[in-house]
C-alpha cells in the first residue's frame, strides 16, 4: 500500500475534523469530491451553469450544516443527498415554479442558525470570508444565507434592487464563498471579527437606545447628516431629521423596539427586531423590521428599512 496514501485522513476524519471548526478539513473533503459532485449533478442538469450552481450550493449547506453531521462515516452520502436537493431546486427553477426559499438540507427540528454559529467553530471563517466579498454581494449573502428575510422578493424590497439583481447577485457571492472555502487555509482576521462583534453589540443596544429620550441624540449622531434611507421600492430620501422624526413619533407613541438578530461583517450591518406596541395601539406599527445599514468612516450614510406585513386586524373581513 502506498505510505502516503496509508497517511491521507479519511472522508470520516476530516468530516470529524470540520465538524469541529477545522475549515482547511471542509475544503479537502469537498476539492477530494468536487468532481463527482460535478458529474452528479451533469447527469441531472445537463451541461450548463446550473450544474456549477448546485455544486456551490452544497458547498455552502455543508459549510453552514457540517456540524449537524450526526454520523461522519455517511458524510460522503449527506453530500450527494445535498447536491441532489439542491438539483432538484434548479429544475424547479426551469419550470418556473417560484421559491421562496431554501430546500431544506437537515430536519425542521435543528436548531436556530444562532445555535448552530455559536456551536461550530467554522463561524468564524464564515464572518472572515464574508467580510472580503464586495459590499453588494455581503449585504445580500447576510440577508439570505443568515437572515429572516430569505425569498428573493424580500430582498429585492428590502436592497431595494430587482429581483433579477438579487439572483446575479447570490450567484456572485456563492461562486466566491464557495472559491474561498477551497483555496482558504482556515486562517481568519481576528481583527475584523473582533470589530464585528463590537458592530452587534452597538446596534443591539442602539435600535433599543433611539426610542429612549435620554439615550436618543447619542445613537442619532451614528447615523450620517446626510444618510440615504430606502424603504421598500420608493424613491430615497436623504438626511438623518427623517430618523429623527421617526423615533420621536414612536416614542411619543409608546413604541418599543427589541433587536432580536444582529449580524455584522465588515461595514454591512443587519438588525432584524420586533415591535412592541402599546396595549391601546396594538396596530401602530408592523410586528418586524429590518434594516441594512453600510457605513463610511464609522458613520452609517446608508440604511434600507424593510417592514414586515402587519397582521389582519379582528374586524377585518
Amino acid at each position: 500500500m502506498d505510505h502516503e496514501a496509508h497517511l491521507r485522513p479519511t472522508d470520516a476524519e476530516l468530516a470529524v475534523a470540520a465538524r469541529g471548526g477545522d475549515c482547511t478539513s471542509l475544503g479537502l473533503l469537498l476539492e477530494r469530491h468536487r468532481a463527482r459532485l460535478f458529474g452528479a449533478a451533469l447527469r441531472v442538469l445537463g451541461y450548463g451553469p446550473e450544474a456549477e450552481d448546485a455544486v456551490q450550493d452544497t458547498f455552502l449547506i455543508a459549510l453552514r450544516h457540517i456540524g449537524d453531521l450526526k454520523d461522519p462515516e455517511a458524510v460522503v452520502g449527506w453530500l450527494f443527498t445535498v447536491l441532489h436537493r439542491c438539483c432538484l431546486r434548479q429544475l424547479r427553477q426551469k419550470r418556473g415554479e417560484v421559491l421562496t426559499g431554501e430546500v431544506p438540507d437537515v430536519p425542521d427540528e435543528r436548531p436556530g442558525i444562532e445555535e448552530r454559529l455559536e456551536k461550530v467553530a467554522l463561524r468564524e471563517w464564515i464572518w472572515d470570508a464574508l467580510h472580503k466579498l464586495p459590499e453588494p454581494l455581503r449585504a445580500t449573502a447576510m440577508l439570505r444565507y443568515f437572515g429572516s428575510y430569505q425569498s428573493y422578493e424580500d430582498l429585492a424590497a428590502i436592497l431595494a434592487v430587482p429581483i433579477g439583481t438579487v439572483r446575479s447577485r447570490l450567484s456572485q457571492s456563492k461562486r466566491k464563498l464557495a472559491e474561498m472555502l477551497l483555496d482558504t487555509a482556515g486562517l481568519c482576521d481576528p481583527d475584523a471579527r473582533s470589530q464585528s462583534r463590537e458592530h452587534q453589540q452597538f446596534y443591539s443596544e442602539a435600535f433599543r437606545g433611539l426610542l429612549r429620550p435620554a439615550d436618543r441624540d447619542h445613537y442619532l449622531s451614528h447615523f450620517a447628516e446626510d444618510i440615504l434611507l430606502f424603504r421598500g421600492g420608493g424613491t430615497p430620501v436623504v438626511g438623518r431629521s427623517f430618523i429623527a422624526q421617526e423615533v420621536d413619533e414612536d416614542t411619543d407613541a409608546g413604541i418599543l423596539l427589541e433587536p432580536q438578530r444582529v449580524l455584522s461583517a465588515g461595514n454591512v450591518s443587519v438588525v432584524e427586531g420586533r415591535f412592541v406596541n402599546p396595549p391601546e395601539d396594538p396596530f401602530h406599527c408592523p410586528p418586524g423590521v429590518a434594516f441594512v445599514i453600510f457605513r463610511r468612516e464609522d458613520k452609517a450614510t446608508r440604511m434600507h428599512i424593510h417592514l414586515s406585513p402587519r397582521p389582519p386586524r379582528i374586524d377585518d373581513d
